[in-house]
């Protein structure tokens, strides 16, 4: 059984013929040179030599702006640096290395209103050649439908940098308009599905995906959702529909969402949308795919939900956390077990290793 017809039984609640070895948020090359510093791994190894993960490929649909902004330095100083990004965004970023993600500050968005908008919408043109992959061809196109690996397609739902950073306006400015003039929210993402939908409709109909997720990080926080179900139901789900219809239509069965924290408050609203897949589950904002699983039977699809603190914590509570969830949720089928988050440099080499052990151990 290769990789591509493991996720595939998984997915539909039938038997793999082992647990696949997956990652969602992947390894930092932070967590890679501390290894090296403490002698885990010899210097110039790469991430994936140090863990094989089963093969997938995920295709990125290219929703950016084009053209994109151009990158303008605004102030500089030893710490820190100002300047626009692809995006029209106005950021910060600090000129400091860290071990983590580049901290940064978002100061300005670059839509301001409907005005701001209607000129922001040229920059989104389906036809544009330059969203397809360079060598975008008919050999292409075997080769992913012949992969040995499961094929997915990642759409950003929104334009420019997610929720988290209010889409093209900046979080504060965001909040604000879905409340004093939801109709141009709503008109965004109407415009988004519809751009979405042009898009992706050569590549839908010239691949055959395993499964299409929809990346929208930020929506969810330690304890609640950025926005609440009824809203969600009210400004996102109408046009989302229009995509999910799409994809059906195109013999799409899996299709899945992505995001940090605790979705747990839209999972409902999402399943009627044919969004079955969940991922990555982060333990640190209360999910449980035990629980989950409980809940919403086999409506429900989950990647994920191996905490990273258990990683943080050492081999023996990585074997704790493995041991009471994979088993069981691998019997009730439709689970593939992932860390939670990005592998960070505070996770020991030992950890990361005895995990993929442990999923090379686990009989199903």
């Amino acid at each position: 059984m290769n990789a591509r017809q493991r996720f595939n039984r998984i997915m539909h609640f039938q038997k793999p013929d082992r647990v696949p070895l997956w990652t969602v948020e992947g390894l930092s090359e932070g967590a890679v040179r501390r290894w090296v510093r403490d002698g885990d791994v010899p210097p110039g190894v790469r991430g994936e030599d140090i863990v094989r993960f089963d093969p997938k490929t995920i295709l990125r649909l290219d929703t950016d702006p084009l053209p994109a902004f151009v990158g303008r330095v605004i102030e500089e100083d030893d710490h820190w640096r100002t300047c626009t990004d692809q995006y029209g965004f106005t950021v910060k970023t600090s000129k400091q290395q860290s071990v983590g993600p580049t901290v940064y500050y978002y100061l300005a968005g670059s839509v301001g209103g409907r005005a701001d908008w209607q000129r922001m919408k040229e920059r989104f043109d389906p036809s544009d050649p330059r969203r397809k992959p360079r060598d975008w061809s008919g050999e292409l196109i075997e080769h992913y439908n012949n992969s040995d690996g499961p094929v997915g397609l990642r759409i950003d739902w929104g334009p420019g940098r997610g929720i988290k950073n209010g889409y093209m306006m900046g979080m504060d400015r965001f909040l604000e308009m879905l409340t004093a003039e939801p109709g141009l929210i709503a008109d965004m993402f109407q415009f988004w599905a519809d751009f979405v939908i042009e898009t992706a409709r050569d590549f839908l109909e010239n691949i055959r995906f395993d499964f299409v997720f929809f990346n929208e990080d930020g929506m969810g926080f330690k304890n609640s959702t950025m926005v609440s179900p009824e809203t969600y139901r009210r400004i996102w789900a109408p046009p989302m529909r229009k995509v999910t219809d799409f994809l059906r239509g195109r013999g799409v069965e899996v299709i899945g969402y992505l995001t940090s924290g605790n979705i747990r408050p839209l999972i409902p609203a999402l399943l009627e949308l044919g969004v079955n897949l969940h991922m990555p589950l982060e333990c640190a904002a209360g999910l449980d795919a035990r629980r989950l699983r409980g809940e919403f039977g086999r409506d429900l699809l989950m990647i994920g939900n191996i905490s990273r603190q258990s990683l943080m914590d050492g081999p023996a509570a990585v074997e704790k956390e493995f041991r009471e969830k994979v088993p069981p949720l691998m019997e009730s089928g439709g689970y593939i077990p992932a860390v939670d988050d990005l592998i960070m440099p505070d996770v020991p080499c030992a950890s990361y290793r005895r995990y993929a052990e442990l999923v090379g151990e686990c009989k199903v």
